[in-house]
């Protein structure tokens, strides 16, 4: 009978299997009662599925969308690499801080040994996960330009 519960309230209240699992254990943590290799097995997966769940590629991101998510990865101390280009070439230094004033058209980020390089609001960039290195990529995605519409008198 409980297993028919679960099942009427996934499709109810659109509840993951998942998640309900999750709560199953904390009830039963909450009741001091002790867990299951099944249930810590689970709890361990679920822990570590939470963390690479998050690792994926945000693409076409305006400047400020990138600032917020670079200082978003690097508070959690993933590694964010400047792979943009400057007339000399390609970066490919990690970032160490990044800073925004909203207001104006700028955001400027350091990176190791003090290089610092700018993100305008004309450009949309991609910040790309390598998995076989585990850090993240900021490229540039394309500039692009608003039509002004003109008015013949």
């Amino acid at each position: 009978m409980k297993k028919i519960g679960r099942i009427i309230k996934y499709y109810l209240f659109k509840e993951s299997v998942k998640n309900m699992e999750l709560n199953k254990i904390k009830d039963k943590i909450n009741k001091r009662k002790s867990l299951t290799k099944r249930e810590i097995n689970f709890l361990e997966l679920y822990q570590s599925t939470i963390k690479k769940e998050d690792l994926k590629d945000f693409l076409y991101l305006s400047k400020n969308s990138t600032f917020s998510k670079i200082l978003e990865l690097l508070e959690s101390n993933i590694k964010v690499i400047c792979n943009l280009h400057d007339r000399n070439g390609k970066f490919g230094i990690e970032i160490v801080k990044i800073e925004n004033n909203f207001e104006e058209e700028v955001c400027i980020i350091t990176m190791i040994h003090n290089e610092i390089h700018k993100l305008h609001d004309k450009f949309l960039y991609n910040l790309i996960y390598n998995i076989k290195r585990d850090e993240y990529s900021l490229e540039e995605q394309d500039e692009y330009f608003e039509k002004i519409e003109s008015k013949n008198d």
